[in-house]
């Protein structure tokens, strides 16, 4: 995903396409450590499955 500005911070949910949430990898966030994200994988996953 290009820009995370298109994503509902609260649902994960696309504000383009209603419907579409988005999860882990998929968000291009970068973390201090570098690598894999688990955090942000594990949170927006169970963000994402709340809604």
């Amino acid at each position: 995903m290009e820009d995370i500005k298109e994503i509902n911070p609260k649902t994960m949910e696309s504000k383009i396409v209603p419907g579409l949430y988005f999860a882990g990898e998929i968000i291009d966030v970068d973390g201090y450590t570098g690598g894999f994200n688990l955090q942000i994988a594990y949170s927006t996953g169970f963000t994402a499955g709340q809604n």
